[in-house]
């Protein structure tokens, strides 16, 4: 199940990103958006890339319906309450009536009449789309300065999209500019240059908010390779760097190559500049693909946080539970996490839910008495021994997305280095109907 959402997460995002590189090469790139047939068909890919999209975002809902259904097929009930009544549902629905809002105004202003104008705006009108994605991203969950973590998020998405899903458009434009049409190399290496321009900024804001993401989701240089997390966002950090040297390699001697020369048609250049774009491209859709992982990854500190868990506390059930592939992972990587340290005066009190109540929504919400002692700082909620919520204000908080059925809820006194837990903590069990 895990593998199906990353993947389908990957698709979402590559989907979008290669629809925001279409519309800016459209727009912005192509000189004076000419010649106007590839602008056209520029245009018209946003037609299906939009339809693909929703289709993707549906074939999500659909397994995340089937996790909390706990591994059946969701019911419309469930599927009705996740889109109602949790935050994620709510974004959800609101992207997808978005997308499918911009998709029937491309049917109904058709495409053959697409001007450079048309383009620029639907362009604009597509960044939401994509930015939107921070709302559900790991940004939403931070305790401080939630506004600038998201926002922070939302540029690395659109300046990743720019880049990455600008140069599959980069390398249609190209091929049909030189192969089908016979343009001059100067229209290429003019094309080439106003791609330049935008993948320099692009890589500017990647790298600034990059830095500040691993900082607030990571904060350890060890979490790189001890977390799932971690080690994924180091596979994607060598991708990005291999698709760095190759963007320097276009950037200083392809469009370099493609200003100097002096002749009109030069078929080895052509076919040279068009490999090297084609190796960037390859390598920007596996980055964009792999961003699919790390939203369904905890992050790197929060990981240790469930090796905490999974290593420290003995089973709520009586019966062992079956443990998933990124369990035993976590038991692998953070082996020396298995005691709870002293309370030294901290402690918590759950006031509800109360013991065997019955609850009518899959949004709980939880209130307790919180004593931090000497070294408390916040709290952890589990849920059947998964990490569901963590909580410093001193009274309550809610759990969303709770599926239905009998479950185990343990809070648990955390130290500030978010990775101690305290041995001070409570537990009830609940249902959901």
């Amino acid at each position: 199940m895990f593998f199906l959402e990353a993947v389908a997460s990957g698709i979402q995002f590559a989907v979008l990103a290669i629809l925001l590189g279409a519309l800016v090469t459209a727009g912005f790139i192509l000189p004076g958006g000419e010649p106007a047939e590839i602008r056209r068909s520029l245009l018209f890919s946003s037609r299906p890339l939009l339809a693909a999209f929703l289709l993707f975002a549906l074939s999500s809902l659909l397994i995340q319906g089937v996790k909390l259904q706990s591994g059946a097929l969701p019911s419309v009930d469930i599927l009705s309450r996740y889109l109602l009544r949790t935050q994620s549902g709510k974004i959800w629905l609101a992207r997808e009536a978005y997308a499918a809002l911009l998709l029937l105004g491309l049917l109904w202003t058709g495409w053959d009449s697409g001007s450079v104008k048309r383009c620029r705006w639907l362009f604009l009108l597509s960044l939401p789309l994509a930015a939107s994605r921070s709302l559900t991203s790991h940004s939403i969950a931070v305790k401080e300065s939630v506004s600038l973590a998201v926002s922070a998020d939302a540029i690395h998405l659109i300046a990743t999209a720019l880049w990455a899903g600008g140069l599959p458009a980069l390398f249609f434009a190209l091929y049909q500019g030189w192969k089908r049409r016979g343009l001059t190399l100067s229209w290429g290496a003019e094309t080439v240059e106003n791609f330049s321009r935008v993948a320099l900024i692009s890589v500017a804001a990647i790298l600034l908010t990059g830095i500040y993401q691993s900082w607030i989701h990571v904060q350890k240089l060890s979490l790189l390779w001890e977390t799932p997390y971690g080690r994924v966002l180091s596979f994607k950090l060598c991708l990005f760097f291999c698709m760095l040297g190759l963007g320097a390699l276009n950037f200083f001697s392809t469009k370099r190559s493609l200003k100097t020369t002096n002749l009109q048609h030069e078929p080895g250049l052509e076919k040279r500049a068009i490999l090297r774009i084609s190796a960037e491209t390859i390598v920007g859709l596996s980055v964009l693909l792999t961003a699919g992982f790390l939203t369904t990854l905890p992050p790197g500190i929060h990981s240790l946080h469930l090796s905490s868990q999974l290593q420290g506390q003995p089973p709520i059930s009586r019966e062992a539970p079956r443990r998933s592939f990124l369990e035993r992972l976590a038991r692998f990587v953070a082996p020396s996490l298995t005691n709870l340290a002293p309370a030294e005066g901290a402690r918590v009190t759950l006031l509800s839910p109360k013991e065997g109540e019955s609850l009518k929504s899959d949004e709980i919400p939880i209130r307790y008495e919180f004593v931090k002692g000497k070294r408390g700082h916040h709290l952890h909620a589990y849920v059947d021994e998964q990490l569901m919520g963590m909580f410093s204000d001193p009274e309550s908080g809610t759990l969303t997305g709770i599926s239905p059925g009998r479950h185990a809820l343990v809070v648990r006194v955390v130290a500030d280095d978010h990775v101690t837990e305290l041995d001070a903590s409570d537990r009830v069990e609940f249902s959901v109907k």
